[in-house]
């Protein structure tokens, strides 16, 4: 199995390490950011096979990520991370192409099955 890159976005610096932690250990190449517009600049210069970024972050949404990471690579999947468990957020991702949608706190469990689920392994 080739390793597959996944970029990891969320203001939060301990939920970007215990998500690469995570991730790391599932045996995925982890790179982070920690803003959109970070995340936006990765995007530009490297292949990730799934991004998994946070809704809430202050200088551009999760959201406002997605539409433009969709825009420009279909075949990237997307992950949603949020606090905001509602209805609507889900929903929106959804429309999005967000492939899953998380709410934290999240075990590491439910981040591994959701990425895994995310790139088609499971």
């Amino acid at each position: 199995m080739s390793e597959k890159n996944v970029l990891v976005v969320d203001d939060e610096e301990v939920i970007r390490d215990v998500c690469s932690q995570i991730l790391s250990a599932d045996g995925y190449l982890v790179t982070t950011a920690a803003s959109g517009k970070e995340a936006l600049h990765l995007v530009s210069e490297n292949e990730f096979d799934a991004v998994v970024t946070d809704i809430m972050m202050p200088d551009m949404s999760g959201l406002e990520l997605l539409e433009v990471i969709k825009s420009t690579n279909l075949s990237v999947s997307t992950i949603v991370i949020t606090g905001l468990g509602t209805f609507d957020m889900a929903t929106q991702s959804d429309r999005l192409g967000a492939r899953e949608f998380v709410v934290k706190p999240f075990t590491p469990d439910e981040l591994s099955e959701a990425v895994r689920k995310a790139l088609g392994k499971s």
